[in-house]
C-alpha cells in the first residue's frame, strides 16, 4: 500500500514555524510598541558594536512585553549553547529551504524572515544549509526580484547573516555586488538595509588569522561602494545616515593608499556637517572619523583643515554624560591628537581637557585612548593627576604617555619626577604584568640616570626598592636582571653609575 504523499507548503511551514500565543489586537498592538521600543534600544547599544542584528532575540522579544519565557524556551544548565526556540532540526531546515524556493512569494518572504530570526543563535543545521547549500544564491535571487518587500527581506536576512560566526559570514560575501546595486535603489528602506549589510560584511576582523577581512573591505570600496555610501549622507532621513557611517566607518579600516577615494568624494565635509546632528548619528559620524583618521594622515590634515575641532569637542562633551557611546569620539580626538600642533588646536578648544579630566575620574575603561594621546602643553598636570587614581587600564594609558613625553628630553622628565608620580608607577610594577614592570622600570631609570633630582626622589620614595625586589624571573628573565640592575645603580654598585 502507498503512502500518502506529503507535499502541502503548510506542512512544510509547520516544521519549522513557532505558534504564538492568541492575543487580542489590542494587545498585539501593545506588544508590537513594546518591542519596536526595545529594538531602538538595542539599536544604540549596537552602536558599539562591530557587527549589528537587525532583529530582537526571542528573549528580548518576551522581555520587551514584560513576559514570562516560557518554561520549554528557558536556557537551562543541559542546553548545548542556544536556546531551544532556536533549535532546527535537519528535517525542519529543509523544510525551511524548499519554502524559501516556493513558487509562491508570500511563502518566500516568510521563510526569510523565520531564517533573519533563526540566525540570531543558529543550529548546527542552520549553519550547515547557509555555508554549505544554495541559501544566499536564493536570497540574493530573491533581492533582485521585482517585488519591493521580497528585496527587503531578502537583504535584511543576509544583514543578519553576515553578523553572524565566520562561516555564515564568509558565505555572506556572495551577496557583495547584489548589495551594492541595491545602494541605488529608489527605495530607501531597500537603500537603508543593504547599506547597514555591506556594513556588516566589511565589520569582520579576523585578526592574524588570514587576510579575507581586508580583501572583502577592498573589493567592497574596489566594486564603488563609497560613492553611493557617501551620498546617502545628503538625504534627511536618519536610519539612511547612520547606516551609510555604519558601512562607511568599516570600510575605512585600511592604510593611507585605500582611504584616498574616501577623500575624493568630498566625505569629510559631510561628516563635519553631521556632528551636530542627534547623538545616535553623532556617534555613527564619530566611528568613520575615527577608523579614516587612524589610518590616514591625509585624512587628519583634511579634517583639522576643515574645521572639526569646535564640533568634535563639542560631540565629545554632548556624549561625556552617556558611557560607552563617548568612544569613538574619544578615538577620534586621540588620533588627531598625534602631533603637537594638532593638539594645540584642540587644547584650545575651551571644553576639551575639562572634558578629558571628568572622563578619566569617572573610570571608564574606555577613555584611555585619549590619555595616551594628549602629550605636552598643559597635559601634564592632567596626566599626573590620572596616574594617581582611576582605573588600572586608565592609569596604564596615562603611564605610557608620561614615558612618550618624559623620552622627549631632560626639560620634559624634570616636570614629571615627583613622588607621586613615582608611587604610581611602582603600583604598576607590582602589577605582574611584563609590560607594565617595563614601563616602570623605564621610568625608574630615568630617574637614576636622567634626571639631577631623580635620585632624591627615589630616596624620598621609601617602598621603591621594595618594590624592585618583587620583581621575580617570571613573566621575564629579563625583567628580572633590569631591576636588579637598577638596585644595583641606586647602591653605586654598578660600573655605569657615574
Amino acid at each position: 500500500m502507498n503512502r500518502p504523499r506529503r507535499n502541502s507548503e503548510a506542512e512544510h511551514h509547520a516544521l519549522y514555524k513557532r505558534t504564538s500565543i492568541s492575543r487580542k489586537p489590542e494587545e498585539l498592538v501593545e506588544r508590537r510598541m513594546a518591542h519596536a521600543e526595545t529594538l531602538r534600544k538595542k539599536h544604540r547599544e549596537q552602536l558599539i558594536t562591530a557587527k549589528r542584528f537587525r532583529n530582537l532575540t526571542r528573549h528580548e522579544e518576551y522581555e520587551s512585553a514584560g513576559e514570562e519565557e516560557p518554561e520549554s524556551e528557558k536556557r537551562n544548565e543541559h542546553d548545548d549553547d542556544i536556546s531551544p526556540y532556536y533549535r532546527l532540526s535537519t528535517r525542519q531546515v529543509e523544510s525551511l529551504a524548499n519554502d524559501l524556493k516556493s513558487y509562491d512569494m508570500r511563502t518566500r518572504i516568510q521563510a526569510a524572515g523565520y531564517i533573519s530570526k533563526f540566525v540570531l543563535e543558529p543550529a548546527e543545521s542552520l549553519i550547515k544549509y547557509i555555508s554549505e547549500g544554495d541559501c544566499i544564491q536564493v536570497l540574493t535571487q530573491m533581492m533582485t526580484g521585482p517585488n519591493i518587500e521580497e528585496q527587503i527581506e531578502a537583504a535584511q536576512t543576509i544583514s543578519n547573516i553576515a553578523a553572524g560566526p565566520y562561516e555564515l559570514w564568509k558565505k555572506s560575501i556572495f551577496a557583495v555586488p547584489y548589495l551594492i546595486a541595491l545602494l541605488g535603489s529608489d527605495n530607501m528602506n531597500l537603500r537603508e538595509i543593504a547599506a547597514g549589510a555591506l556594513g556588516n560584511i566589511a565589520a569582520e576582523d579576523l585578526g592574524d588569522m588570514n587576510d579575507e577581512d581586508d580583501k572583502t573591505r577592498a573589493i567592497i570600496r574596489n566594486n564603488g561602494a563609497i560613492k553611493p555610501l557617501t551620498r546617502m549622507l545628503d538625504s534627511g532621513d536618519v536610519p539612511l545616515i547612520q547606516s551609510a557611517c555604519f558601512a562607511l566607518a568599516n570600510l575605512a579600516r585600511g592604510e593611507e593608499k585605500e582611504l584616498e577615494d574616501f577623500l575624493n568624494v568630498g566625505l569629510i565635509d559631510k561628516l563635519v556637517n553631521h556632528l551636530t546632528n542627534d547623538n545616535d548619528t553623532i556617534v555613527e559620524v564619530c566611528w568613520t572619523i575615527s577608523y579614516l583618521t587612524a589610518g590616514s594622515e591625509k585624512c587628519r590634515q583634511e579634517a583639522l583643515a576643515k574645521g572639526i575641532a569646535e564640533p568634535l569637542v563639542k560631540a565629545l562633551v554632548s556624549l561625556s554624560e552617556q558611557g560607552p557611546v563617548v568612544l569613538p569620539a574619544l578615538r577620534s580626538l586621540g588620533n588627531l591628537c598625534g602631533k603637537e600642533d594638532n593638539l594645540r588646536i584642540l587644547v584650545e578648544q575651551p571644553y576639551f581637557l575639562p572634558t578629558v579630566l571628568k572622563l578619566v575620574n569617572s573610570e571608564e575603561r574606555d577613555n584611555t585612548m585619549i590619555i595616551e594621546q594628549v602629550q605636552g602643553l598643559n597635559a601634564n598636570e592632567v596626566l599626573s593627576e590620572v596616574m594617581t587614581k582611576g582605573a588600572f587600564d586608565i592609569r596604564k594609558g596615562a603611564a605610557y604617555c608620561i614615558m612618550n613625553i618624559a623620552n622627549h628630553g631632560p626639560e620634559y622628565l624634570d616636570r614629571l619626577c615627583s613622588k607621586r608620580i613615582l608611587t604610581a608607577f611602582l603600583d604598576l610594577l607590582r602589577s605582574q604584568e611584563a609590560d607594565m614592570i617595563r614601563l616602570a622600570l623605564g621610568y625608574i631609570e630615568l630617574l637614576l640616570t636622567q634626571s639631577p633630582k631623580g635620585k632624591e626622589v627615589i630616596d624620598n620614595t621609601s617602598e621603591c626598592m621594595e618594590a624592585l625586589a618583587t620583581v621575580t624571573p617570571a613573566p621575564d628573565p629579563e625583567l628580572f636582571a633590569f631591576a636588579n640592575k637598577l638596585v644595583d645603580e641606586y647602591f653605586g654598585e654598578s660600573p655605569e653609575m657615574s
